[in-house]
């Protein structure tokens, strides 16, 4: 008998005292204050606010808003804003003047922009795959972002930018003042790996893919394959089918010893998001990480006929700062569950559910490189912000 009372004990210790002691802990972290611009053009409904991946960090760490209040992933940002009965609104930068910018600088600690792309005719106010010809409802970069973001530099803020910052449906013009503001060159080319290229079985598949696909090669489009479709800003289409040309069938992202001991990152780990082709223009950056495609021969003769390296940067950085960041992926969109995230330590339980070698459970790249590289950037800035 005492043997099955020892027993019950033990499980409940396991299953009610560690997480209720995980969550304890939490509560009992001290919130730190930290005031965050947070820019979303493309939340078009609240399921998939793509600043869901921040939220997440700042909350499990407890980070707050000056007033104490928690960031909420639904209303804590500028951008586009979904409504009731096929309504939106946005508020944004647009329209105001240096001034009121150089303001804004001053107010904020830090500006991350999560994803310029934007709202389409094909997304709102359902998503509709096989909409065409689709058109922008809203979206790309403005004068007042660019003038924003450098008043935060010039100010030593933390600026985050990430994939699609600098690509359509941005003008070319500003799109060359976002790389120079930034030190980085867009190369023109955005890619994904694709489970399956069956358009009927993989959604995210656009449906001009195979359009476009026959035009440029005359072949049949490879619908029961699968790998990573690369396609350039003139509409030229890049395929790379698993194990024809890429003896993975997604791109890794690769990141070197130093740099892991700094931000606590996997040294390799699958990417399965939207990811571009972007370089460091100028010697004060620096690549944190990288992502590599594992191509046979035929494979990179057909990348590089087509310029595209089978290397190329994950996050590009500022220099010897904790200042400058300008991640290559889709890194902020997750589709992630809030069972743990306040429950601390509860990452590690994550990673124990979670499926590392499964390229298409985005958690587990959250998990073992997102979260911690955020984890490592707010807190070493936001300790920095202390001693100033």
């Amino acid at each position: 008998m005492k043997k099955r009372h020892k027993a019950v004990l033990i499980i409940f210790s396991v299953v009610i005292g560690f997480p209720l002691i995980m969550w304890l802990s939490w509560v009992l972290t001290t919130p730190k204050p930290i005031s965050i611009f947070i820019m979303d053009k493309t939340s078009y409904s609240t399921k998939r606010a793509q600043n869901r991946a921040l939220n997440w960090v700042l909350t499990h760490y407890r980070y707050v808003k000056t007033d104490g209040r928690r960031y909420d992933p639904v209303q804590d940002y500028f951008g586009f804003f979904p409504l009731s009965n096929e309504q939106y609104k946005t508020d944004d930068l647009q329209g105001m003047t240096d001034y009121q910018l150089a303001r804004l600088a001053v107010d904020y600690h830090a500006a991350y922009f999560t994803d310029n792309y934007g709202v389409y005719s094909d997304s709102w106010p359902e998503e509709k795959p096989g909409t065409f010809p689709v058109t922008k409802i809203y979206g790309g970069l403005h004068e007042e972002d660019l003038l924003f973001l450098d008043h935060m530099i010039k100010r030593d803020r933390l600026v985050i930018t990430e994939f699609s910052f600098m690509g359509p449906p941005t003008h070319k013009s500003l799109q060359q003042k976002a790389e120079q503001l930034m030190g980085m060159e867009w190369q023109g080319w955005t890619g994904k790996f694709f489970h399956t290229f069956d358009t009927a079985q993989e959604k995210s598949v656009p449906p001009w893919v195979p359009v476009l696909y026959k035009n440029q090669n005359g072949n049949p489009w490879p619908r029961e394959q699968q790998g990573v479709i690369f396609v350039h800003e003139d509409e030229t289409l890049v395929v790379l089918e698993y194990p024809k040309h890429i003896k993975t069938p997604y791109p890794l992202v690769m990141t070197d010893r130093q740099q892991r001991r700094k931000f606590g990152v996997s040294n390799r780990i699958p990417y399965p998001g939207w990811f571009d082709v972007t370089m460091a223009s100028s010697d004060d950056k620096t690549v944190l990480s990288w992502f590599e495609l594992n191509l046979t021969p035929e494979g990179r003769v057909l990348l590089q006929s087509h310029g595209i390296p089978a290397r190329f940067p994950a996050v590009i950085k500022q220099k010897d700062t904790n200042r400058l960041y300008y991640f290559a992926g889709d890194f902020g969109y997750s589709p992630l569950k809030q069972r743990f995230v306040k429950f601390k330590g509860s990452r590690f339980a994550e990673l124990f559910l979670s499926d590392l070698t499964d390229p298409t459970d985005k958690s587990g790249f959250f998990y073992t490189y997102y979260l911690p590289l955020m984890k490592n950037i707010i807190r070493d800035y936001h300790e920095e912000m202390l001693t100033r």
